[in-house]
């Protein structure tokens, strides 16, 4: 069983059986660099990323960014002769990602430990929810909104006189995928050499808590909880966005000798020997003063002029961009960070990031954005050794689905 691809992780092949967001997004990672993704989906119902906001054709653009070099197939786990094509595909696959609430899998008769690791015992299995698989919250439904606000993130974000505010993104999804993705190759690692495979248990609230820093310990330590301060940080100043007379720019000086660099840029070189700004520590406690001196100078400058003067300094300093800005970006376009992708919809190219990080040797790339529902039925199950006659069968059981069709090119 295998579909023609190159990359690192060539050879290896993943099932796919997660929805929404996080567990797609951790396969969508292992497919960009080679490995063979077989997507599977219910029939006529598939995964709900597919129907998420604007749509290329019938699908979504978020299912044609995360359903990338994926083999789309059609099972119904719940079909007796469905189950048995699932369990064909587990025989021949390295991984299973899915994202069913805690003892779903089980009632379908797929029980990790006890069936699906016998069928293979060298199988990596990556279970992805909101609590994890244990726990008073284990059988909530649990969506990548309640890891922001559980993790303190939200209680973070926001302006001081706001309240609590939400990312506008699948963050603690992307964040999971991420971690979800190194958690398998760290599992492969030990499979390769002990021949043992294992099953995973990532939770969204435990990977963005992971990400969002220390603020339990502190909190533990202190008795002391962040609130909101907006775009800064509690630990380094200047750092914030700042508003320039057409526009607006980031500025981050975590550094000592960095920040000092900036009063040179702003020409206020007399700050260097402020007892309220000399170091990081000053620098935290006075950050209003801080603030309003930057301003002062930005708001006199165009975000060209801003950053060309702060960046010669050797200080951080960046533009705020829309998706327009982002894309006619001069270094973003040369150095070729979106590439267009052919619509399966047959409609103009689609705009995507170009697989990232980029390796020397070994470099990921998109073979094809998400494909239509089913696309690749036939010809997995031709792969499992089901012979023409047989999936028909299988597809007037219900067990599969997808619309008979010649096999699409993933070379």
């Amino acid at each position: 069983m295998s579909a023609s691809s190159h990359g690192p992780l060539s050879g290896l092949v993943v099932l796919d059986l997660a929805t929404i967001f996080a567990g797609p997004a951790a396969c969508r990672h292992l497919a960009d660099f080679g490995a063979d993704v077989i997507k599977v989906e219910r029939p006529h119902a598939g995964d709900g990323a597919r129907h998420l906001g604007e749509c290329d054709g019938d699908d979504s653009f978020y299912w044609r960014q995360v359903g990338r070099n994926k083999r789309p197939i059609e099972i119904d786990l719940k079909s007796p002769h469905g189950r048995e094509v699932l369990l064909r595909l587990v025989r021949g696959a390295d991984v299973l990602v899915e994202n069913f609430r805690p003892g779903a899998l089980e009632r379908l008769g797929l029980d990790p430990e006890t069936v699906l690791l016998a069928e293979n015992p060298g199988l990596v299995v990556l279970r992805v929810t909101g609590y994890g698989q244990t726990g008073p919250y284990a059988n909530r439904a649990g969506f990548g909104t309640m890891a922001e606000g559980m993790s303190t993130l939200a209680h973070t974000t926001g302006q001081p006189d706001g309240p609590p505010t939400l990312p506008p993104i699948a963050l603690a999804d992307e964040v999971t995928g991420m971690r979800g993705a190194f958690a398998v190759l760290a599992a492969l690692r030990h499979r390769d050499r002990t021949g043992d495979g294992q099953v995973i248990d990532i939770s969204l609230l435990e990977s963005l808590v992971d990400m969002v820093g220390p603020g339990p310990a502190i909190y533990h330590r202190t008795g002391q909880s962040d609130g909101r301060i907006g775009s800064r940080l509690c630990f380094s100043a200047p750092r914030n966005i700042y508003r320039c007379c057409d526009g607006y720019i980031v500025l981050s000086g975590s550094a000592n000798q960095v920040a000092l660099r900036v009063f040179d840029a702003i020409g206020r070189s007399d700050l260097r020997t402020d007892p309220r700004f000399t170091t990081g520590r000053a620098r935290i406690e006075h950050v209003e003063q801080l603030d309003a001196i930057i301003t002062e100078w930005t708001v006199r400058h165009t975000v060209e002029q801003a950053i060309e003067t702060i960046a010669a300094a050797g200080a951080a300093v960046g533009p705020v961009y829309d998706a327009e800005a982002l894309v006619r970006d001069r270094h973003v376009r040369e150095r070729g960070c979106f590439v267009e992708v052919e619509s399966p919809a047959g409609n103009d190219p689609i705009l995507q990031l170009d697989v990232h990080p980029r390796m020397s040797l070994t470099p990921g790339r998109i073979r094809h954005a998400g494909l239509e529902p089913g696309a690749s039925t036939d010809e997995v199950l031709a792969e499992l050794g089901y012979d023409a006659e047989q999936i028909a069968a299988l597809r007037a059981q219900g067990a599969v689905g997808g619309a008979a069709a010649p096999a699409v090119a993933v070379a």
